[in-house]
């Protein structure tokens, strides 16, 4: 009687050690520099458009595990910035959610390994502004 009874603890025990290890391969690595272009609206500026022109830079230093850290800085000529954030990638390790440390919230999708989507809003202040930019992972 005991011995069914070790027996199907020992597989939900490797079942579950199992499906632990899925979960962290399943965190994206978002390290390294990402490049990426977009559109805006600025309420002092209108409309931005950037064509396929380098738009901003991103640079995720450090990563453990969903929580990562970073850098940004834009080109737009009429209102260039830089910033600094802090972020984390959702349970289902597609959906990123950032804070930038001087201003606005930026939340994200993941396309894949090497290609990101982030939303960016910005509310009150001087120039309150949204818009997305579009990044791949320079390698």
């Amino acid at each position: 009687m005991f011995k069914p009874l070790i027996t199907a603890t020992f597989a939900l025990c490797l079942l579950a050690s199992g499906a632990q290890a899925q979960d962290a391969k399943s965190i994206p690595d978002l390290k390294g520099t990402w490049e990426g272009t977009g559109e805006m609206h600025h309420k002092l500026y209108g409309h931005v458009k950037h064509d396929n022109k380098l738009m901003t830079n991103m640079v995720v230093l450090s990563q453990e595990g969903r929580v990562f850290h970073g850098t940004l800085d834009w080109a737009n000529k009429k209102a260039p910035g830089k910033d600094e954030f802090s972020g984390v990638i959702d349970k289902d390790g597609v959906t990123l959610y950032m804070a930038g440390h001087a201003e606005g919230i930026r939340i994200g999708k993941l396309d894949g390994p090497d290609a990101l989507t982030i939303y960016i809003l910005a509310p009150g202040g001087a120039n309150p502004r949204a818009g997305f930019a579009d990044y791949k992972r320079v390698k």
